[in-house]
């Protein structure tokens, strides 16, 4: 009787010690779980060109990328949102403050806008180019700030910028630029006069954005008020607004990407509401008016 009690004793605690391993190793940084075999998805090879900031997950070091997913439903609700939480179905990383986990392909393009998301063209903040990067699955990237659906890609080579954008599906090379870019603090000044509007807190030198065309008196201007956001062309004496934020809104981060429409070059931009912690990205193009927004940030 002594000896199977000690014998169930060294049994339980092996159980338990082995369990308290496998608990570590289930919480370890990176896990490299073999996944089920990815569907191939239609939509992304469709002939549509998006075009975005690309994001680097700060604690990998992988050659991979991401990009935020865009709900085919123009608005969604909190329940709906948490419905489509609940249909991942393998965790590939967890930490202390992120997760990162699967969205089945067989319901990917059902819910997100996956359109000619297949390959991505990868330039930095001077119009480079850096890599090519491949879709290769949908995931819910849980973190502390701005939980988000996203497109993950395998990327040539690891993405060093913190201000890279990708343009899907183009084999193209960008046009050279016939623009210079300055931040003339006394232009935006100058501007703010124009449109009578208060400066913004962040001070004149984060709050305007000028750029000069080549061979010709154009100036379009990117500039923050207090609360909005414009977009500003001057020629000789003309002064027009070409785009005024209908919401309070700045911009916090341009990129000029020279991919022309209508003689204008498309803009890149990161936006947040004065005096919270909202954010999300916009992609601007002239229409021959006015800029306006190309819904779901794909070139128009």
């Amino acid at each position: 009787m002594r000896i199977l009690i000690v014998l169930t004793i060294a049994l339980v605690t092996f159980s338990c010690s082995n369990r308290e391993k496998s608990n570590i190793a289930n919480s370890a940084s990176l896990k490299n779980q073999p996944l089920k075999n990815e569907k191939k998805i239609a939509e992304l090879n469709e002939n549509i060109h998006y075009l975005g900031f690309i994001n680097k997950f700060y604690f990998s070091n992988k050659n991979e990328a991401y990009i935020e997913l865009y709900f085919n439903k123009d608005e969604i609700t909190t329940p709906e949102y948490n419905k489509l939480e609940k249909l991942t179905d393998s965790l590939i990383y967890k930490d202390d403050e992120n997760s990162r986990s699967r969205f089945p392909a067989s319901l990917s393009a059902k819910h997100f806008d996956l359109r000619g998301l297949s390959k991505l063209a990868i330039y930095d903040e001077n119009n480079k180019f850096v890599c090519n990067a491949d879709f290769v699955r949908v995931e819910y990237l849980n973190q502390d700030i701005s939980p988000c659906f996203i497109a993950v890609y395998k990327t040539d080579k690891k993405i060093k910028s913190e201000n890279c954008y990708a343009i899907s599906n183009s084999e193209k090379s960008l046009e050279t630029a016939n623009y210079k870019i300055t931040k003339d603090t006394v232009l935006t000044q100058k501007l703010l006069t124009k449109l009578n509007v208060p400066k913004s807190y962040s001070g004149l030198e984060n709050s305007g954005t000028h750029i000069f065309f080549a061979k010709s008196d154009s100036i379009l201007s990117v500039v923050n008020s207090e609360n909005s956001a414009y977009i500003v062309l001057l020629k000789g004496e003309d002064f027009k607004v070409l785009y005024k934020s209908t919401e309070p809104e700045n911009i916090n981060n341009l990129q000029v990407v020279p991919v022309m429409k209508n003689r204008l070059p498309y803009l890149l931009t990161r936006n947040s509401k004065p005096d919270t912690d909202i954010m999300w990205d916009n992609l601007l193009y002239y229409d021959g008016t006015k800029y306006t927004n190309a819904k779901r940030q794909r070139i128009e």
